[in-house]
């Protein structure tokens, strides 16, 4: 329960204070999460007894209905969204774009001077190692730069209350008609179709040459063109900007820009401090609902009360077919490094990615057991059982691991999830086919004896889905990196183990079941989780060293051996599965490393350099619970935070208790030995943190 100082906190506003009505500033607050019901609350839940009657107005991000409707429902919220930071291209620097150019000037001399390419070649490799991409491949490389050079990033954070300036616009709308969007087509595709180019096979195959060009240059020679396009749409209309096109048929061009300036229009006409006065004036404030504004541009204008989309639509069938495909990608890795396919697979699924993606790790966990939803209505999902001879591949088990907003916001998936699980575990079939039913036969054999009445040991053998208790929400990792409560990984294991351990399905709800989950855990061979928001990479938020890096150290826990662990990238144009290093050192290459998002961030003063020193931690916990942080990578936080006068300057002017945590947090690493720092880097830093926590003691 809250302690006391809180507790009276809320009390004080109502009754001496006498606030008129409250308003929460930022996503997301902890009274929303306080200990009592998940829905109806009671005079004895905690949310009920701390808001009082007072009125109350909470201002959310738009990208995530997940937790603003637990809002709603638990602390009587209405809801003012705002807008996503206006966005970029992460580009390359330093190092990557020399190995860029390098590149280059291979496919050239590949051409016109062989001995020159040999020579060109070496250099490749050279600057590659000092990049840290070694043991690659040039067409490798060059792939990874091309995804690195396209991310879309954040600039700095959101104004409360300001819509993006023209040229971030023109950006927003440009990496909006990336996507296909049913009968309107990518703005991207039709200029490459334009120019009689395989859209898809460009994205796939970057480093490809064709007459002299790679497919990465071209790709990029089309994005300036969309970009152009665009910025003529919106600054004088759409014929004129047709005009500036070659192509044959302008017809589907026409369709896809006037989507893109129905977009600009709802952006602009985002009313955020309105909304918020009109809340204040007890007026009306209109409802929308949630998600990313990228890949789901109706959630604008913003200024809205966010709403989620209809639960009973969850998978849908596009979300089926993407989380079909990561099954089979995940599976297909996995076959291919091992020569077999993986018994169990522990998957993460949080109510913030179903609803932005209407269901993709849903589809997901159904294709592994060969399980395929058929949807009779908008409202009515049945379940066909794949016939093995269809699925090709022995049904591979699921250990389904959810946080509590799913439990709250989704309780028929897991009613679904779980007739799935019994639908698979009745069949007739092998136990070498069906690793479903072997390993439910396996538990129940371990339990059979041990009679509950509340659980028959049949129904708890099926079991898949577990969660954090009732009324908790997610496990005590965070708080345990947070404030370096731990002694060794195997106390983070056994943390997750015991926050997790609750069983969810059509008969229980969170029946605890520490020795299901444990032998459930311990066949875990791979972990795989979704990145789905534009505003969040892997190392964005904690959540994923919380939930991925957290199954992943509690399976190392149960079965004495570390899992694969996969990372699907769904919110670029092709889904990308990736193992969880490669996608940290994306996340770091692309935000925490890169000039462009460090002066975004800097910009922002002393949130931003919060923001910034949030993820240092995120790294720490990502080495702790993944082991799969390079040593690298805490080289470079310190050459470009503390060691760079510069911007460790500018750390200290706004916020100097962020740059002295961030110091902290290397000299962690290095204690800890995720970080082998020389002699001469941990000299420096601590010449630099006895100068900065100086500074800090005069200013306090």
């Amino acid at each position: 329960p809250p302690h006391h100082q809180y507790f009276v906190f809320y009390k004080w506003l109502e009754e001496e204070f006498k606030a008129d009505i409250i308003i929460h500033f930022g996503t997301h607050g902890t009274l929303e999460f306080t200990k009592g019901k998940e829905a109806g609350m009671s005079e004895e839940c905690f949310p009920d007894i701390l808001i009082g009657n007072l009125p109350h107005l909470y201002i959310y991000m738009v990208s995530n209905p997940s937790e603003a409707t637990i809002a709603k429902r638990r602390s009587y919220a209405t809801i003012v969204n705002h807008l996503s930071p206006p966005f970029t291209v992460s580009g390359l620097y330093d190092a990557l774009a020399e190995l860029e150019d390098l590149i280059h000037e291979y496919n050239e001399a590949k051409l016109q001077d062989p001995n020159r390419a040999r020579l060109v070649y070496d250099q490749i490799l050279e600057k590659a190692k000092e990049a840290h991409f070694e043991g690659e491949s040039v067409d490798d490389i060059y792939d990874e730069l091309f995804t690195i050079r396209r991310s879309i990033i954040p600039k700095g954070l959101h104004i409360f209350g300001e819509n993006y300036d023209e040229d971030s616009l023109i950006d927003f709308i440009t990496f909006a008609l990336r996507y296909d969007r049913g009968e309107v087509k990518s703005l991207h595709r039709l200029l490459a179709e334009s120019r009689e180019i395989n859209y898809d096979e460009m994205m796939n195959s970057p480093a490809m040459v064709i007459d002299g060009k790679s497919y990465a240059e071209t790709a990029g020679e089309i994005e300036e063109k969309a970009r152009e396009i665009v910025a003529i749409a919106l600054r004088s209309d759409i014929k004129e900007a047709v005009s500036h096109l070659s192509a044959p048929e302008a017809g589907d061009f026409q369709k896809t820009l006037e989507f893109g300036l129905k977009i600009a229009q709802n952006l602009k006409r985002g009313n955020e401090m309105e909304s918020l006065l009109r809340g204040l004036c007890g007026k009306y404030i209109s409802p929308n609902i949630g998600g990313d504004p990228l890949r789901s541009p109706e959630v604008l204008p913003t200024g809205s009360n966010t709403y989620q989309f209809d639960p009973r639509l969850v998978p849908s069938d596009a979300a089926y077919i993407r989380g079909a495909k990561i099954a089979d990608d995940t599976l297909e890795y996995y076959h291919r490094t091992h020569g077999k396919y993986p018994e169990s697979v522990g998957v993460v699924l949080w109510g913030f990615e179903t609803m932005n993606t209407r269901g993709e790790t849903v589809g997901q966990i159904l294709r592994y057991i060969g399980v395929e939803p058929i949807r009779k209505n908008p409202w009515d999902v049945r379940l066909r059982l794949m016939p093995l001879e269809e699925l090709g591949r022995p049904r591979v088990d699921v250990v389904v691991n959810i946080c509590g907003i799913f439990r709250d916001t989704f309780p028929n998936i897991i009613k679904l999830l779980d007739e799935a699980f019994n639908l698979v575990s009745s069949q007739d079939e092998s136990p070498d086919e069906n690793l479903v039913k072997k390993h439910s036969q396996e538990i129940f054999d371990e339990v059979k004896d041990e009679i509950d009445d509340r659980m028959p040991a049949q129904k708890l053998a099926q079991a898949r889905v577990f969660g954090p208790p009732p009324s908790k929400y997610a496990t005590s990792l965070c708080d345990l990196i947070k404030f370096r409560a731990w002694n060794s990984e195997r106390d983070l294991g056994q943390a997750y183990l015991s926050d997790m351990q609750y069983a969810y399905t059509t008969d229980a709800h969170g029946f605890k079941s520490e020795k299901i989950f444990k032998s459930m855990l311990s066949k875990v061979e791979l972990t795989s989780q979704i990145r789905d928001n534009h505003d969040y990479e892997v190392t964005d938020l904690d959540h994923y060293f919380e939930f991925s890096g957290g199954l992943a150290k509690a399976v190392e826990v149960t079965s004495g051996r570390k899992p694969e662990m996969l990372v699907t990238d769904t919110t670029k144009e092709i889904i990308k599965t990736a193992e969880m290093g490669k996608a940290i050192q994306r996340g770091v290459r692309t935000r925490l490393l890169n000039p462009k998002w460090i002066e975004g961030m800097l910009r922002q003063g002393y949130n931003g350099a919060q923001h910034i020193q949030e993820r240092v931690e995120n790294i720490l916990g990502l080495a702790a619970t993944t082991g799969e942080v390079d040593n690298w990578v805490w080289d470079e936080i310190e050459d470009r935070y503390i060691l760079d006068e510069w911007v460790r300057k500018r750390l200290e002017e706004t916020n100097p208790w962020a740059l002295n945590n961030m110091i902290e947090r290397l000299f962690e690493a290095n204690r800890r030995g995720y970080w082998e720092a020389s002699s001469e880097r941990l000299e420096n830093l601590r010449n630099i943190y006895l100068e900065a926590e100086g500074l800090l003691e005069e200013r306090v």
